[in-house]
């Protein structure tokens, strides 16, 4: 059918062939909701005028399902394969030239319309195997289509999101990374001894010497929505943190089960924690939305933060429905000279997660995408 298909369009299309046609073009228009024709009885229609002479193009056609596509090319232009798709089957269709075109459903395919997060990754995925192309040539979508028609006229040589492999160009070195956390880069596990856990009684720390519930005192507030723990071995003093409300951090002296406040988060909202022992350290990284939003509370008071965006954080959209749902956290894995590592993971039930280990320079901002599994 695909073969017939494209000879049929090039038979509809093609006047005299250009004698050096540049390889095919791969786009994806998508729409979510078309313009009402005068018809008060046919379907909403989405207008596409493909304007690429001497090019072969193919166009890969997103909607809702309910939705009349009308393609017009102009002189020159040679629609090779088109296909229909969307997360609903539904009434759509497709005219060429004002022909009705069949067999060009292709279900299954998220509607997307922008080129980050998850779903287009699995779209950009999809469309570069059945096209056996490492790029998606363009990108060109409306949330309600006009009268006016979608000009596929140019591709987007610039956006890296259209590119299979969008990150291998990004992964930077590691070379000059203190060397007490470069190893973390190849992701050698932390040693540990102990194992802790908290919940809005108290918190529990097992080890050699066994187990222990500290329950948290009437004196400190409530821990309304515990995030994490972690224990100093030096110290004997395990650390919390807290959000919902103003939120805490608390410090618990093992030796004597004394809960103290060691400063309130003033409403931030932390999603991970960590201790940093040489440095004296305690290292939140944001919640929700939030998750380049990291703070450093040193245990002698000092204080220092710096707030990424999360599309400043390089393949991390690819690990979620972004703009539609909040991102994996970023765990923060080890710290040293002004340099945190941290590393988000997805949410796949089935290993191995995708996952992003990334170092960031507390001081500048500036973000190092390091290792990528995919």
């Amino acid at each position: 059918m695909r073969h017939l298909l494209r000879h049929l369009i090039l038979c509809l299309l093609s006047a005299v062939a250009d004698p050096a046609l540049a390889d095919r073009e791969v786009h994806v228009v998508s729409v979510g909701s078309g313009h009402r024709p005068a018809d008060p009885y046919a379907l909403p229609e989405a207008h596409v005028l493909v304007d690429r002479p001497g090019q072969e193009v193919a166009l890969v056609l997103l909607d809702a399902g309910d939705l009349h596509w009308r393609i017009e090319a102009t002189p020159g232009t040679y629609i090779t394969e088109l296909v229909r798709s969307g997360p609903d089957t539904g009434h759509s269709r497709v005219s060429l030239s004002g022909i009705p075109m069949t067999g060009v459903n292709w279900p299954g395919l998220p509607l997307v319309y922008n080129p980050w997060g998850r779903n287009f990754r699995d779209l950009v995925v999809a469309a570069s195997n059945r096209f056996d192309t490492a790029r998606i040539h363009g990108l060109h979508s409306a949330y309600r289509a006009s009268a006016t028609p979608i000009m596929v006229a140019r591709t987007d040589d610039t956006t890296p999101g259209l590119s299979r492999d969008h990150l291998s160009a990004r992964l930077a070195h590691s070379h000059d990374l203190p060397a007490a956390i470069r190893p973390w880069t190849r992701e050698m596990p932390g040693e540990t001894d102990h194992a802790l856990a908290i919940d809005r009684t108290g918190t529990t720390l097992s080890g050699p010497g066994g187990t222990r519930h500290f329950p948290v005192s009437d004196d400190v507030p409530a821990l309304l929505l515990p995030v994490g723990a972690v224990y100093d071995a030096k110290s004997e003093t395990i650390y919390c943190a807290t959000y919902g409300g103003v939120g805490h951090l608390y410090a618990v002296d093992t030796r004597t089960g004394e809960w103290s406040v060691l400063t309130d988060l003033a409403e931030y909202d932390p999603a991970a924690l960590m201790f940093d022992a040489a440095h004296r350290l305690l290292i939140l990284t944001g919640a929700f939305s939030r998750p380049g939003d990291i703070r450093l509370f040193g245990l002698d008071g000092s204080r220092a933060s710096v707030f990424i965006a999360t599309t400043d954080f390089p393949g991390l959209t690819d690990l979620f429905d972004y703009g539609n749902e909040h991102g994996p956290p970023l765990v923060p894995l080890a710290y040293r000279d002004g340099w945190l590592l941290l590393k988000a993971t997805g949410a796949e039930v089935t290993p191995p997660a995708l996952s992003r280990t990334y170092a960031v320079e507390i001081a500048t901002g500036e973000v190092r995408l390091l290792r990528v599994r995919d």
